[in-house]
């Protein structure tokens, strides 16, 4: 043994001296990386900032996934356990799952937005400063309205291998200070001559600062909005940063995909192949065919009640006999019942599957498309709305914002402002439907032909639509909301769904304020009867490495998803 170590010892001397006679012997620049400049160790900020726009919807729709079907935007068209499971608001236990927007916010943006913030601020580069800001205070909304109490205050100290929860109050006072941070930047208009602006790099705006400080401001709105059910909740506040919001389509903050290869892809479209079990459900199919807007069946709605959206949002299926034009959903937790059946082409004489089988839910991409038609190639053939491969992802849309000054103002019995509100969100949803061009060459939203002038005065008249601000009620507005968020604003309308846990009343109609939703029925097989209010913390990092931390919240109770958030109570 005492050989041995000798052994090691000098080894130990061997290396040593050998890297001193390196390090003094003119190599010294091979083992200086820093002076790399093919692998630079500070980079340019400009080379960063487009990273991270690209980086922007992994987070929101890897975890879309799972949170559009606790809102019903979708819900599988199976029967198995494993895909009802995310149907009826449960979780996957030891899995990352439900966890991709908290490595986002700690991996993905982390210190990579950090870096940004910190080199252009040291580089009087305020522009990229305060959008690198203003992607922070996002990136943390985001996590706390998901996950509730998260790491805010040590995110990012070194030295560390477990870190302490903040609770979500403290956190959305944090994020009110980035936000403002960021609005102070981007106001600042005394550059350094000798650095790179926010027009290199930035494919969503194009260096505009203004439209930058729209975005930041939309994040305040939703900040200050959130916490509706509170006494401290001030209308005049969500109002005022809804006015220095995105105010038309041409604000709309979208990200591009070059769908050239499975990295810039839309994780959406076919080529990605992530939505192969998703179908629309019965809640979105019946807010757009006149059924719940109108309150009458869709088999005597008339035609200027049915949403001209409907055709760009849905798929419809082959059979169209059912009153609409065949659009059909499905209820979470039970599935497709015609899902099993032999397609319609495949009808042989003798059985009875030929008329029940052409009543298929289609899939996203597609109508009569029961199948990802396809998979690993990028094709534009295929697209509904937002799920095509060049399809840009949403992240703030002037509809959104509108929707919000709409319920502060109805909130504080301003009607009028509350409809005008509520007019243009609509109108500004049918806008964005109808946009032609995209950066980066990206595909159109609609299917083959926008929708018409005729067709959007037709539905405005109608019946889906209040004519008055005195008709207008908190359901309007929510229900208009949620089809305007409909496909990529899941955290947005989780939140909203949340305020008003699920299932509200509206004390002033006395009609519950989401109209036609209703809890899973299988609800109580996962959920002892409860529903979910936030998602449990990334598996592989917070219960692998900060489990105490995780058991002083709750963390470790199974029904901790169920734990309502600090921002919903009152």
């Amino acid at each position: 043994m005492q050989a041995k170590i000798k052994k090691m010892k000098k080894s130990f001397i061997y290396i040593f001296i050998s890297v001193m006679l390196i390090s003094s012997s003119g190599c010294k620049k091979w083992l200086d990386v820093n002076t790399n400049p093919v692998v630079p160790q500070f980079p340019n900020v400009s080379s960063v900032f487009p990273t991270q726009i690209a980086a922007y919807p992994r987070g929101l729709q890897y975890d879309g996934r799972y949170v559009s079907r606790y809102i019903q935007n979708f819900a599988t068209y199976t029967t198995s356990a494993a895909n009802k499971n995310w149907d009826n608001m449960g979780y996957v236990a030891a899995s990352d799952a439900n966890g991709d927007i908290w490595r986002q916010a700690y991996i993905g943006f982390g210190r990579n937005l950090k870096y940004i913030i910190e080199t252009s601020i040291k580089n009087q580069q305020w522009d990229y400063a305060g959008a690198g800001l203003a992607m922070q205070a996002a990136i943390y909304q985001y996590t706390t309205d998901y996950h509730n109490d998260i790491i805010f205050k040590e995110a990012f100290s070194d030295n560390q291998t477990a870190f302490r929860f903040d609770d979500q109050e403290t956190v959305y006072n944090g994020i009110d200070s980035i936000c403002r941070l960021a609005i102070t930047y981007l106001s600042n208009t005394n550059y350094s001559p000798n650095q790179d602006r926010l027009s290199k790099g930035d494919y969503v705006y194009n260096g505009d600062a203004e439209k930058w400080l729209k975005y930041a401001y939309g994040i305040l709105a939703r900040n200050f909005h959130r916490i509706t059910n509170k006494p401290s909740y001030n209308a005049d506040s969500v109002i005022y940063y809804c006015d220095k919001s995105l105010a038309s389509t041409s604000d709309d903050f979208l990200v591009a995909f070059d769908a050239t290869r499975n990295d810039d892809a839309n994780f959406f479209g076919t080529y990605r192949n992530n939505l192969s079990d998703h179908r629309q459900t019965n809640f979105i199919v019946r807010l757009l065919d006149g059924t719940t807007l109108t309150g009458v069946p869709a088999s005597v709605v008339t035609a200027n009640n049915r949403d001209p959206r409907m055709r760009h949002l849905l798929s419809a299926s082959n059979d169209t006999t059912n009153g609409n034009g065949g659009y059909r959903g499905v209820d979470p937790g039970i599935g497709d019942p015609y899902s099993a059946l032999n397609n319609w082409w495949t009808y042989t004489a003798g059985t009875t599957n030929y008329n029940n089988a052409r009543k298929k839910v289609g899939s996203v991409w597609g109508d009569t498309t029961y199948a990802n038609p396809t998979a690993s190639t990028f094709s534009t053939t295929y697209q509904k709305y937002l799920f095509g491969n060049k399809a840009a992802m949403p992240v703030m849309t002037a509809s959104e914002i509108d929707f919000m000054k709409a319920e502060a103002a109805y909130r504080k019995g301003d009607k009028n402002t509350a409809y005008a509100a509520y007019i243009k969100g609509i109108n500004d949803h049918f806008d964005f439907i109808n946009r032609a061009s995209f950066p980066r060459g990206g595909t159109p939203f609609y299917s083959i032909n926008p929708i018409t002038t005729a067709e959007k005065n037709a539905y405005m008249a109608g019946n889906n639509v209040k004519q008055n601000a005195t008709s207008l009620t908190l359901s309007d507005i929510m229900l208009q909301k949620y089809i305007a968020l409909w496909g990529w604003g899941f955290f947005e309308t989780w939140v909203d769904l949340r305020r008003y846990h699920y299932t509200d009343l509206d004390v002033e109609t006395g009609v519950q304020v989401y109209t036609g939703f209703a809890l899973p029925v299988t609800l109580a097989s996962e959920n002892n009867g409860k529903p979910v209010y936030r998602a449990r913390p990334r598996y592989n990092s917070e219960y692998v490495w900060n489990m105490e931390e995780l058991r002083r919240l709750g963390g470790l109770n199974p029904d901790y998803h169920t734990y309502e958030c600090w921002f919903s109570q009152p």
